[in-house]
């Protein structure tokens, strides 16, 4: 018999992550009410996910509490989810990316509107600002930000599939006229992540009202900064206990109400 090495409080401490980033891009208007999901690994290598349930008796993200998060195994079975609350439509497409990449530990699907109209329109994102925001957006447009072709909800394999196929290792992926979904090697990361993009669709969608948006005249610059820093930045420094900037900022707004 293997025997499980995540303890409950583990689990635990992760579920009310996934409650907090949640309610973090709900209330920050990432995705709103029901729609969008919220995932992450649970360690150990028992190969179960906690996702944000769909159901009737669920509750809009920027109110999800603990009974929202329900329990997979990475293959679609439900586990553990209260009456009323059942796996969301496109589990499908969270299950790929967990099953192709073993370093992902968080999933998020949004629908930021920026990024619907931005997709629909064939108006790439541009790389139109760098420094204030720790080079994040920038970051994430320099590894590739592909857009899948297709609006239909990722609901089955063959679509995870082929949805993988165009968001490959990258961290995040766009869908068209749909929104977008991000992958992070833990919940902080992913929601940093989803919240980076939904400023970059904003600041985008501003710039194509006003004229034609031009990339920082300097990137090369900024990836010698990103070389000499030693990696990316996730989020934003750390503090002691391991919480990055973005993650405590968002739960400060949270705590503010």
């Amino acid at each position: 018999m293997r025997i499980l090495t995540t303890s409950v409080a583990n689990v635990t401490e992760l579920r009310e992550k996934v409650v907090l980033a949640c309610r973090m891009i709900g209330s920050r208007g990432v995705s709103k009410g029901s729609f969008g999901h919220v995932s992450a690994r649970i360690p150990g290598g028992d190969n179960r996910i906690l996702i944000k349930s769909k159901g009737p008796d669920e509750e809009a993200l920027e109110f999800t509490t603990d009974r929202d998060v329900i329990t997979l195994s990475l293959d679609g079975r439900v586990l553990e989810a209260p009456t009323g609350l059942q796996a969301p439509a496109e589990t499908a497409m969270h299950l790929a990316i967990y099953r192709a990449r073993p370093e992902i530990m968080s999933v998020i699907h949004s629908h930021p509107l920026p990024v619907v109209v931005l997709t629909a329109c064939d108006k790439p994102m541009v790389g139109i600002y760098g420094a204030f925001d720790g080079d994040a957006a920038l970051r994430l447009l320099d590894e590739g930000l592909p857009t899948f072709q297709g609006s239909l909800t990722i609901t089955d394999d063959a679509l995870a599939a082929e949805f993988m196929a165009v968001m490959g290792q990258r961290r995040a992926c766009l869908l068209r006229g749909h929104g977008m979904t991000v992958a992070g090697t833990s919940v902080e990361e992913a929601t940093a992540t989803s919240l980076t993009l939904d400023e970059l669709a904003h600041a985008n969608y501003m710039a194509y009202a006003i004229g034609t948006p031009q990339g920082v005249p300097d990137l090369e610059a900024h990836r010698a900064r990103w070389a000499d820093a030693g990696g990316r930045r996730n989020g934003g420094a750390v503090n002691a206990a391991g919480e990055p900037f973005v993650w405590r900022y968002n739960k400060k707004l949270l705590q503010r109400g």
